[in-house]
């Protein structure tokens, strides 16, 4: 692995670990085995690294949009997918969903994607609360639905955040993103038939152990 991408490894993994502002360019060299200088001259301070690792999280957002229902017969199949991927995404990039008080104002190229990650992060769960009603899964009236997915991703995108703030344990080891799941899905379990209530429940909790 080329050192550059040894650091960002390194940086994300002592981000989400210890928090971000708890690790310093120093710890981060002695934990790649480097001189602080060598660290410098792939990045000059932390923010640039903020910046690369930004980048590499917007790689994967833009994956788990492109995850959609595929057909009726495995809409919830399909969702705990999704769900698994968004679970992924949260738990590598853990520190940008947790430490905002700690680095401040997001990047450029984060701040300038957000609005529309927001908007087909929204679409995307509408997409899948349509294909639940539709397939029978999920009694809701449709014009209820772009309100219940707003609120499903205002959980699950600032569960870290309101752990961290509100003194409770958001780190690693703590089921801080599994519980952010189950809290959304109280939202809308008490809408699905029973069967389909049993079936997600059984699919989220395969791909939380394994995520």
């Amino acid at each position: 692995m080329k050192t550059r991408d040894r650091i960002l490894k390194t940086a994300r993994e002592l981000f989400n670990a210890r928090r971000f502002g708890n690790v310093t360019t120093a710890d981060l060299a002695a934990e790649c085995g480097i001189a602080e200088g060598n660290l410098w001259y792939h990045f000059k301070n932390k923010r640039a690294l903020l910046e690369a690792l930004s980048d590499g999280f917007l790689d994967e957002v833009e994956h788990r949009l492109a995850l959609l229902p595929s057909d009726e017969t495995r809409v919830l199949e399909d969702y705990a997918n999704m769900i698994e991927a968004l679970v992924s995404e949260i738990r590598r990039y853990r520190f940008l969903y947790r430490d905002q008080a700690d680095y401040g104002e997001h990047t450029d190229q984060l701040l300038e994607r957000l609005p529309g990650i927001y908007r087909d992060t929204l679409a995307q769960f509408q997409t899948f609360l349509h294909a639940m009603v539709k397939a029978g899964h999920l009694d809701m009236n449709r014009e209820r639905l772009p309100e219940l997915a707003t609120n499903m991703v205002i959980i699950l995108r600032y569960h870290l955040e309101f752990l961290r703030e509100s003194g409770a344990d958001s780190d690693i080891g703590s089921g801080a993103v599994a519980s952010a799941v189950q809290q959304h899905l109280t939202l809308f379990r008490h809408a699905l038939t029973p069967d389909a209530a049993t079936q997600l429940d059984a699919a989220l909790s395969d791909r939380l152990l394994n995520a």
